[in-house]
C-alpha cells in the first residue's frame, strides 16, 4: 500500500458513493476540532477520475477538512494523505466504502440497513456482514427488513420520526400501505408498532383487493351504504382466497408466457424487495416479475426487476421479516380455519354413524340453542360452507352432502323457487336449513316420512349444526367437541391426506420438519435443494402415494406416511404452545444417504435447480 499526498482542492466526493446518508453536525464539528489540534491521523482511500481524485472511503474526514478550509483554519491546498486505488469499478468502490463505514463507526440504522443490503446483494454471507459490523446475525436480518421500506418511510427513519419498532412493523405493508399509514400519522393519528402490525396482519379481504372477475364470487358482501370498494368486504373469506390464489397463478403464468426472465410469487406478509433492483437501460439484463401475494389477499406486482447477486442461503434466511416481537404462530389463520373445517366435518360424518351419540349432542344443542320467537334455530356449521365451492371436497363433506341430497328429494325441496333477495344455495345441506320454506308445506312433507326416515332426518339436522365452536382458533382443551370425538374414536388419518392446500401454506422450515417426521426425506434427498413450492408439491405427491398404498414404496414408508398427522389435526389439537404430554423426539434424517432409486422418481419428485 503506497500513501501519497493530494491537495484538498483536488479531492471530490463520489456521487452516491457513500452509504452513510446521515452525518451528525456535532460529530463533524468534533472531528474537525480533532484534526485541527492533532492533524489527520488516518489516510483517505481515493481513485483517479480525470484531473480529480474521487473519495472511496473517508468522506467524513474530507468534510471535516473542508469545514476547516472554509473557516480559514487550513489552506485549500492542504496536503491530504491518501491511498490511490487503481482499476476500481463503481461496485468495488461502493463495497469498500460500505465496509469502511461499517468497521470505523456505528452507522445510523437506516444507513446500516442499506449498507448491509449492498454487501449481501454482492454475494456476502450473513455471518461475514455480522462479523464486520460487530453485530449479531439477527440484527443484520432486522436491519435488512428496513431496506425494503419505501423512500418516504426511510426518510422518516433517518430523521428520527419513526422508532425502529414502528419501522419494522411497516415492513409488513406494501409501499402504498406504508404511504397511507405515514399520511395518517402526519394527521396526528397515534399508532404504535403493535397497532400497525395488527392492522396489517388482520386485514379483511376488501372488494378492492380482488384481481379476479367479481362474478366468479358466489357469496355475499358486507358494506357501509356510503362506502366505496375499500369499505365493502367479502363475507366468505375462504372463497375469496381460493379465487384470488387462482388469479395469482394465472397472472404468473401470463408473465411467464410473455417472456419474463423469471416470475416469483412471494406469499409471506413481508417481501424482501432489497434483493431486487429496477432494470437499467443496459441491453441483455434478465428482467423478471415479482408477485407479492400477502396472507390478507392483497396482491402487489412489480415488473422489470433484476435479481441481485444474493446467496441462496441468505435469501432463504431473510425471506421473512424478523420484526415481530412475539414468536410466529405455528399455524396461520387460513390454516387454522382449514384444519377446523376438516375436523368438524369428520365429526359430522362420524355422528351420522352413531345415532345414540347424535341424540346426546342434539339434546345439548337444544338446551344451549339460540331462540328466535320461541323456537330453536338450527344453523349450519361454518365448516360446511368452507368446502362448498371446492373442486375436491374431503370425503366427509361428500358423505354429508349425499345424505342431505336424499332428504332434499324426499321432502320435495329440489328446484324450489327462492326469493330474489336470497343468496344462492351452497348445497343440499343449505337447502334443508334455509328459512324460505312454507311451514305448512314442510309439515305435510315431513308427515309423509317413515319413522326410520324421520329418525335419520333428525340425526342429519343435529350433525349439520355440530362442530368446533370457533373456526378461528385451534381447540386445545377438554371441550365438548373433543370429548365427543374421543368417544367416537374419530381419527383424521383415515379421513384426510396432507394435500397442497395445507402444505403450500406451511413455511419452508415446517415443510422440512414434515419431510423428516413422515420419513419422506429418505426419498426426497437433500431438503435444502428444494424451493418451498417444489417441496410442498413433492410432499403432496408422497402422501398421496402412501394413502393409495403404492407398492413401489416400502411397506414401512407407506405406513409412516399414512400415520403422519400435524398436531393441529388431533383431538384436542396440539401446537408448539400446547405440546403433547409425551412428544417423541424425531431423528433428524437430513444426513441420511440418498437411496439409489431417487433418480427413478424424477418426474414425481422434481427438485429445484
Amino acid at each position: 500500500m503506497t500513501i501519497q499526498t493530494i491537495p484538498l482542492n483536488k479531492l471530490t466526493v463520489a456521487e452516491g458513493g457513500n452509504p452513510r446518508r446521515s452525518m451528525d453536525a456535532a460529530a463533524l464539528e468534533g472531528l474537525a476540532a480533532s484534526i485541527k489540534a492533532d492533524g489527520l491521523l488516518q489516510n483517505l482511500v481515493v481513485r483517479k477520475d480525470g484531473r480529480k481524485f474521487r473519495i472511496v472511503s473517508g468522506e467524513r474526514r474530507y468534510r471535516a477538512l473542508s469545514l476547516l478550509a472554509e473557516r480559514g483554519d487550513i489552506e485549500k491546498e492542504y496536503p491530504v494523505p491518501v491511498e490511490v486505488r487503481g482499476g476500481l469499478s463503481e461496485a468495488d468502490a461502493l463495497r469498500l466504502a460500505t465496509v469502511e463505514n461499517i468497521q470505523r463507526e456505528q452507522l445510523a440504522p437506516m444507513d446500516e440497513a442499506e449498507a448491509f443490503a449492498t454487501l449481501l446483494g454482492e454475494g456476502a454471507s450473513l455471518e461475514d456482514v455480522a462479523a464486520k459490523a460487530g453485530v449479531s446475525v439477527l440484527t443484520v436480518k432486522r436491519r435488512l427488513a428496513l431496506a425494503s421500506l419505501c423512500d418516504e418511510a426511510k426518510a422518516l427513519v433517518r430523521e428520527g420520526e419513526f422508532s425502529l419498532s414502528v419501522a419494522e412493523a411497516l415492513t409488513l405493508a406494501t409501499h402504498d400501505q406504508q404511504r397511507a399509514i405515514i399520511e395518517r400519522l402526519e394527521q396526528d393519528y397515534h399508532y404504535d408498532a403493535d397497532d400497525i402490525r395488527g392492522m396489517l396482519t388482520r386485514e379483511k379481504p376488501a372488494k378492492s383487493l380482488a384481481i379476479f372477475p367479481l362474478e366468479q364470487y358466489t357469496g355475499t358482501f358486507t358494506a357501509d351504504l356510503f362506502a366505496d370498494e375499500d369499505g365493502t368486504f367479502f363475507d366468505d373469506a375462504e372463497q375469496f382466497h381460493r379465487l384470488q390464489a387462482g388469479a395469482v397463478e394465472a397472472l404468473a403464468a401470463h408473465h411467464r408466457e410473455t417472456g419474463a426472465a423469471f416470475v416469483e410469487v412471494l406469499t409471506e406478509s413481508y417481501a424482501p424487495w432489497w434483493q431486487y433492483r429496477e432494470a437499467g437501460t443496459e441491453q441483455g439484463e434478465a428482467r423478471g416479475v415479482v408477485i407479492h401475494f400477502k396472507p390478507s389477499g392483497r396482491v402487489e406486482v412489480r415488473e422489470g426487476l433484476v435479481r441481485k447477486d444474493v446467496r441462496p442461503s441468505v435469501a432463504e434466511a431473510t425471506a421473512q421479516a424478523p420484526a415481530a416481537p412475539k414468536p410466529q404462530s405455528e399455524y396461520t389463520g387460513p390454516v387454522v380455519r382449514m384444519v377446523n373445517a376438516h375436523k368438524s366435518e369428520a365429526m359430522m360424518d362420524a355422528l351420522l354413524a352413531d345415532a345414540r351419540k347424535a341424540k346426546e349432542v342434539a339434546v345439548i344443542q337444544m338446551m344451549r340453542g339460540i331462540r328466535y320467537n320461541g323456537r330453536v334455530a338450527v344453523d349450519a356449521h361454518p365448516a360446511l360452507a368452507f368446502f362448498a365451492a371446492s373442486d375436491k371436497p374431503p370425503v366427509s363433506y361428500s358423505a354429508i352432502e349425499r345424505t342431505a341430497q336424499e332428504f332434499v328429494a324426499a321432502l320435495g325441496l329440489e328446484g324450489g323457487k327462492r326469493p330474489a333477495y336470497a343468496r344462492p344455495s351452497r348445497g343440499a345441506w343449505d337447502a334443508l336449513l334455509n328459512d324460505d320454506k312454507s311451514g305448512s308445506q314442510l309439515y305435510a312433507a315431513v308427515k309423509s316420512l317413515s319413522d326410520t326416515e324421520l329418525e335419520q332426518l333428525h340425526l342429519l339436522l343435529t350433525v349439520l349444526a355440530f362442530g368446533q365452536e370457533s373456526m378461528e382458533v385451534l381447540d386445545t382443551i377438554d371441550s365438548l367437541f373433543n370429548q365427543v370425538a374421543a368417544d367416537l374414536g374419530v381419527d383424521m388419518r383415515g379421513r384426510w391426506v396432507p394435500d397442497e392446500d395445507f402444505l403450500t401454506r406451511r413455511r419452508k422450515d415446517q415443510l422440512e420438519a414434515i419431510a423428516r417426521e413422515s420419513g419422506a426425506v429418505s426419498r426426497l434427498g437433500k431438503l435444502k435443494d428444494y424451493t418451498k413450492s417444489k417441496l410442498a408439491d413433492a410432499l403432496s405427491r408422497h402422501f398421496r402415494r402412501c394413502a393409495e398404498d403404492d407398492t413401489t414404496l416400502s411397506a414401512d414408508l407407506r405406513e409412516r406416511g399414512r400415520d403422519w398427522l400435524p398436531g393441529a389435526m388431533l383431538f384436542p389439537a396440539v401446537t408448539s404452545d400446547v405440546p403433547a404430554p409425551e412428544a417423541e423426539a424425531v431423528e433428524d434424517a437430513d444426513e441420511m444417504e440418498e437411496p439409489s432409486d431417487i433418480e427413478n422418481d424424477e418426474e414425481e419428485y422434481t427438485q429445484a435447480a
